[in-house]
């Protein structure tokens, strides 16, 4: 059976399970046959359920944390996503993540035009462009270590915290100003006002951040993208460049120029990033091309540059090849190769650590 059905033919069966124990004493059959279908029809035409899941395999020659090389398998995410829309222009959203029981987004948005929408909820804000890609379509199986890190998604900035690129929040935006044979949108905004803090968090110092980006469609392969987050943080642990300590709200501040390159079966993504943690600048690159000789076959290369502290040549480079082979729709299978050259002459986090290689397989699995 279909998912999708599974999930809504348990809902229906809880629904009618309820309505016969109150029709004992108060409807008649043909009401709650009447109000079955009613439910049934909403269910069908408001609810859109989906989800995916994704668990892989990884060798590391050296893995940090450990010390020495290490390998592990390991279940990634499974997530389940419901979207409601009860009446014209009005939507709710709701994102779990079943392996760690983590709320993702929840949020409700009223869009009555394309140039406009109002959003009130967690949900990713809108700095840099793969930050607000789903991991479900991400070429890399790891994402690009400057976005984790700036973006703060993966926990890689321990005073930052890992947050998934979310944020509580109100945020406005649109695409307006059609253009060309294709009537695309020549201009795309978002503007929001956030806690500035990981998702699932109370806000600690009394602060808000703003986030907004912007992008341009010229012409319809390219896109060209920019994004600006000014805020302060509090920091969950001490900086390891001793510029604050655990508890200090610092200044967090960071910004990213980017594109989007699409032509046939050619697909190319390109970002810069930099950031300011009190003292500390740090700054990051990747590019990431895609080609797909076949429908259900993708070769990746990406190189990949994050330099966590400027002034102590803090950095590491990921160059990375891979293959994707399209299963069905949102199935897949991905395999890649990442050589991560770290700083000879870091005088960070990085001193002494060296170059290492990494294997990565992971099946994902979706509807």
């Amino acid at each position: 059976m279909h998912i999708k059905a599974l999930v809504i033919t348990i809902i229906l069966t809880a629904a009618a399970c309820f309505n016969l124990s109150a029709a004992v004493d108060t409807l008649s059959t043909d009401k709650k046959d009447s109000e079955d279908s009613k439910f049934l029809r909403f269910i069908s035409e408001k609810v859109t359920v989906s989800g995916y899941a994704q668990a892989g395999f990884q060798y590391d020659s050296y893995d940090i944390a450990q010390d020495k090389a290490f390998n592990k398998f390991n279940l990634s995410r499974a997530m389940i996503i419901a979207d409601i829309e009860p009446i014209k222009h009005l939507d709710l959203y709701f994102m779990a993540d079943l392996v760690k029981f983590r709320l993702h987004e929840l949020f409700v948005r009223y869009r009555p035009v394309d140039a406009f929408y109002i959003r009130l909820g967690q949900y990713k804000t809108p700095f840099t462009i793969e930050s607000n890609m789903s991991p479900s379509v991400l070429e890399i199986i790891k994402g690009a270590q400057a976005v984790q890190y700036l973006a703060g998604i993966d926990g890689s900035d321990a005073c930052f915290g890992g947050g998934a690129g979310r944020d509580l929040g109100l945020e406005v935006g649109g695409a307006f100003l059609k253009i060309g044979k294709d009537n695309r949108n020549l201009i795309e905004y978002r503007v929001g006002v956030f806690n500035g803090e990981p998702y699932n968090t109370a806000e600690t110092n009394n602060r808000k951040d703003v986030v907004a980006s912007l992008a341009l469609r010229p012409v319809s392969i390219l896109k060209l993208h920019g994004s600006v987050y000014i805020g302060e943080g509090t920091a969950k642990a001490d900086s390891p460049y001793k510029a604050f300590q655990a508890g200090d709200t610092y200044r967090r501040n960071r910004w990213s120029a980017g594109l989007e390159l699409k032509a046939g079966p050619v697909y190319l993504r390109s970002e810069y990033m930099e950031g300011l943690d009190a003292t500390v600048r740090s700054r990051g690159a990747y590019a990431t091309l895609t080609g797909s000789p076949a429908k259900f076959l993708d070769i990746v290369a990406s190189v990949d540059y994050l330099d966590r502290n400027i002034s102590l040549n803090d950095w590491q480079c990921n160059y990375i090849i891979g293959l994707q082979w399209n299963i069905y729709r949102k199935c897949r299978l991905q395999a890649q190769y990442v050589y991560q050259q770290r700083s000879r002459n870091s005088e960070g986090i990085y001193s002494g650590i060296p170059s290492s290689h990494m294997f990565i397989t992971q099946l994902q699995v979706g509807f």
